[in-house]
């Protein structure tokens, strides 16, 4: 899969003009390598297969991960139509009011800035998901991470190619903020780069300035529901996870940038991938011989 999408990437950025920086793909790249070469030596050389499941599922987020990621930056030169007036309209149209939203984070900014908190942990823990299933042995269920992860980045990606927009911010016309009282930096710092995509004035792309610009739907809110699920069965650990990822999704509103619709989707995206998934575990696991 990364591959595949690599070489898609390789062609659409010949056509596109756009030349890719290569310092920080390159570091990438050698970190996978390294990542592959440690999961060897705690292989066959010294036996450790929890640090050797450690390293092999961190070699496959990183490298399913970047390819997408200038995948998601190359469909943006689409410049298909802003989806935003459609997506305020639904999430009004069933009586949200994202503005008033906007308004009672700015008026508790204490509650703002622990939302916004919350929603900048996602990141970190999916190295804690790998390094948890690892060490308790839940070899599966990690590589159901890994791949579920890929699944639902690519289609995040894909679904936001068709259906691009700005965001709440952008479209509300919010440019002052009351100094401390909300964290807006997930909800602004794709904007400038989201214009010159659609403008076709992009003519470099390093990996430190690749910012998500997915609004519809939220992969943040995929990957809540994701991680949730993925860690639910650890003691103790598994009920923090999954009311600190309830958390997460209610934060995306604010410190996210989304509208409620993204919201929506990105639960029921996650739903029938993860629900997928455990419908085929249910027919492979029907069709071995004495069990039912």
């Amino acid at each position: 899969m990364a591959l595949a999408i690599t070489l898609l990437d390789a062609v659409w950025l010949t056509r596109s003009g756009i030349t890719l920086v290569p310092d920080g793909f390159v570091r990438a790249a050698g970190l996978v390598a390294a990542l592959l070469a440690l999961a060897f030596l705690f292989g066959p050389i010294k036996s450790e297969p929890k640090l050797r499941t450690m390293a092999l599922a961190s070699a496959g987020l990183i490298a399913i991960t970047l390819p997408i990621a200038v995948l998601h930056y190359l469909t943006a030169t689409w410049s298909l139509p802003l989806a935003d007036p459609q997506l305020a309209g639904f999430e009004a149209a069933i009586g949200f009011d994202w503005p008033a939203w906007l308004g009672v984070l700015e008026a508790h900014p204490g509650l703002a800035r622990w939302l916004a908190l919350a929603y900048h942990t996602s990141g970190p823990q999916v190295g804690l998901t790998v390094v948890v299933l690892a060490a308790t042995r839940r070899v599966g269920r990690l590589w159901a991470y890994v791949r579920m992860f890929g699944v639902l980045l690519l289609a995040v990606v894909a679904i936001a190619a068709l259906v691009p927009a700005a965001g709440p911010f952008a479209h509300y016309g919010v440019t002052a903020f009351a100094e401390g009282s909300l964290e807006t930096t997930g909800a602004l710092w794709h904007l400038d780069a989201l214009t010159k995509l659609r403008a076709g004035t992009m003519q470099t792309l390093a990996l430190g300035d690749i910012r998500g610009l997915v609004t519809f739907p939220s992969f943040h809110v995929c990957l809540a529901a994701l991680t949730a699920w993925a860690l639910a069965p650890v003691r103790v650990l598994g009920p923090v996870a999954v009311a600190l990822n309830a958390i997460i999704m209610v934060a995306t509103l604010g410190a996210g940038g989304h509208y409620l619709p993204d919201l929506l989707a990105g639960l029921a995206l996650s739903a029938l991938v993860i629900g997928g998934r455990a419908v085929l575990d249910r027919r492979r696991l029907a069709q071995v011989p004495g069990r039912r």
